[in-house]
């Protein structure tokens, strides 16, 4: 059987509330609703927290899909232990930013956050604010890293003469070289 578990503010699902507190400040709810195809009252009551009702899982995938915004989304399987990253929509081509420049705003970001995670340990607390940037700006280097990874693959296998020769080259032993 199910057993809430509560976070030190009491609340069940702390992810969830978060996700669902950004997602309102982000969006004008009544668009989001008309969007959807939903009434704008039903949902803005499905994501008040005072009310009965939550969102259905195609709901969730409604709001992401018409607002780009993949917040609940995250909240959702934050719950789980979980992260999830955008995918790229493509015929598995990589993109034309280079390799070297996508690395380096991975590490740009992950720098921010580092910095960020020294000021909050110095001030000893951290605000919603703070937190939620924080949650954004990590999710978005995953994501960063994800399409890097999809990058190499596309790029290192659209010659895959070449690719096979490095693996070769890389994994042979070569007298004098090897250790």
């Amino acid at each position: 059987m199910y057993k809430p578990h509560l976070d030190k503010y009491g609340t069940e699902f702390p992810h969830w509330e978060s996700a669902v507190t950004r997602f309102k400040a982000a969006h004008n709810q009544s668009d989001v609703a008309r969007a959807i195809g939903s009434k704008p009252q039903l949902w803005i009551n499905k994501l008040s927290a005072d009310q009965n009702g939550e969102p259905t899982v195609k709901n969730v995938i409604a709001a992401a899909r018409v607002t780009g915004d993949h917040t609940l989304v995250h909240g959702l399987l934050l719950e789980l232990d979980m992260a999830g990253i955008t995918l790229p929509k493509s015929d598995h081509q990589g993109s034309d930013t280079p390799l070297t420049s996508q690395a380096l705003e991975i590490t740009a970001t992950a720098g921010e956050l580092a910095r960020d995670a020294i000021t909050v340990q110095q001030a000893g607390r951290v605000s919603r604010t703070k937190r939620d940037n924080a949650v954004n700006k990590a999710t978005s280097l995953m994501g960063a890293l994800a399409l890097f990874v999809h990058d190499v693959e596309a790029r290192f296998q659209a010659v895959p003469g070449l690719t096979i020769a490095i693996d070769t080259f890389s994994n042979s032993a070569m007298p004098g070289i090897t250790g």
